[in-house]
């Protein structure tokens, strides 16, 4: 059983809204529109962790370790929205997403099978572990620059725990994983050749 195991590791990775984000260097001279438009469009990408965790939890019924690791993984992507959210309430209240524009993203996947749907979750925290730090990289206002290094680190350890779960499911499936892991990731590599 990975839980236990991964929610000690997490929990000594977490961070406080309150303390560790520095909300008092904002310099409002660096932040563009165009910058605080993406940090609402973050925000509410990251809202969709919501459907996202309904849908393991339906498709990863018979193993209740996995589910109860999306306790963590969905408490921290909510808290990623969140903070985004905080930024822009304290700093340009007038992009804070409403209420509305966050249940829009609550929709309901289709079934899928579980392996591919690990394997596809996982390429998509690495993505993301890798599109917080550009964006780190390429916004110039401190505070916002601080929060997306902050979930980068995040990401970056919720790849770390898929792929814990890859792991543990070649031991227990062998070649079933390898495939269904092998297959995720030539879709991944190939779609800009393919087309789709």
């Amino acid at each position: 059983m990975l839980y236990p195991e991964l929610f000690a590791q997490l929990e000594k990775a977490r961070w406080n809204m309150a303390t560790d984000i520095p909300w008092d260097q904002f310099d409002v001279s660096l932040l563009t529109d165009e910058q605080a438009e993406t940090v609402k469009m973050n925000a509410i990408t990251e809202w969709s962790a919501l459907p996202a965790t309904e849908m393991f939890l339906r498709d990863f019924r018979h193993d209740s370790d996995f589910s109860a690791f999306m306790s963590i993984w969905f408490y921290e992507e909510q808290k990623h929205s969140l903070v985004l959210m905080e930024y822009l309430r304290r700093f340009r209240p007038d992009l804070l997403p409403s209420e509305d524009e966050l249940h829009a993203v609550r929709f309901e996947f289709d079934p899928a099978p579980p392996l591919e749907t690990l394997m596809l979750h996982f390429c998509g925290e690495l993505r993301l572990t890798q599109w917080y730090r550009c964006a780190s990289e390429w916004h110039t206002e401190p505070v916002i620059k601080a929060i997306y290094k902050t979930l980068s680190h995040d990401e970056a350890r919720h790849g770390g725990a898929y792929l814990k779960y890859m792991k543990q499911a070649i031991e227990r499936s062998g070649d079933q994983a390898r495939l269904a892991f092998a297959k995720i990731g030539m879709l991944m590599a190939s779609s800009g050749r393919s087309g789709k």
